[in-house]
């Protein structure tokens, strides 16, 4: 099934739901880690949100294609000009922060000379004989200030489907729930 107006394919659905409380958890969860001391528990939680991280860009990178394929989703109602432009600008940023964030969790590993690793497996080896202080700050930083930009781009998603449920009663909260709505007409 493919996303209309009316009904969100069960994937589209899916997609939204695990990738986007994923990454506001791990924003979460790599925050907490930052402030723990350094040792093994620190060390381990790093590796839980490493492995984390590779499957979100996987699932990520899945929804990037398909949106890139079938094209972003029509509006349920019928925003004003500026809702509209500040929709497709928060829709787009946290599509491309989905894949950023993880990416920039790589470069760290990499630059740190080591490899990139799934619950133990690698899946790309270590590229560095020793560390690259640099490219490891950059990876550092970029993932830092994505976390941040994140975290406010998902609430000010929240927010505009909040309004979209409470104000506008256009459906489009439902629609991203899975149900089948009645869009508003098109002026």
């Amino acid at each position: 099934m493919s996303d209309t107006r009316e009904k969100l394919s069960a994937t589209s659905v899916g997609l939204h739901w695990v990738i986007g409380l994923t990454m506001i958890g791990m924003v979460i969860f790599g925050l907490v880690i930052a402030d723990m001391p350094k040792g093994d528990a620190k060390g381990a939680y790093i590796g839980l949100h490493k492995s984390i991280g590779i499957l979100v860009l996987v699932f990520a990178s899945w929804r990037v294609v398909r949106r890139l394929r079938i094209g972003m989703l029509d509006a349920a109602g019928t925003p004003a000009p500026w809702e509209h432009t500040l929709a497709s600008i928060i829709a787009s940023f946290l599509l491309f922060a989905t894949l950023a964030l993880p990416l920039s969790g790589i470069v760290m590993t990499l630059a740190g000379a080591r490899p990139v690793a799934v619950f133990g497996a690698t899946v790309i080896p270590q590229l560095l004989t020793e560390k690259n202080e640099l490219l490891g700050g950059i990876g550092h930083k970029t993932h830092e200030i994505l976390g941040y930009l994140l975290l406010a781009a998902v609430s000010l998603h929240i927010a505009g489907a909040l309004k979209h449920h409470v104000l506008d009663r256009d459906g489009t909260l439902k629609r991203m729930l899975g149900a089948r709505i009645d869009p508003v007409k098109r002026a």
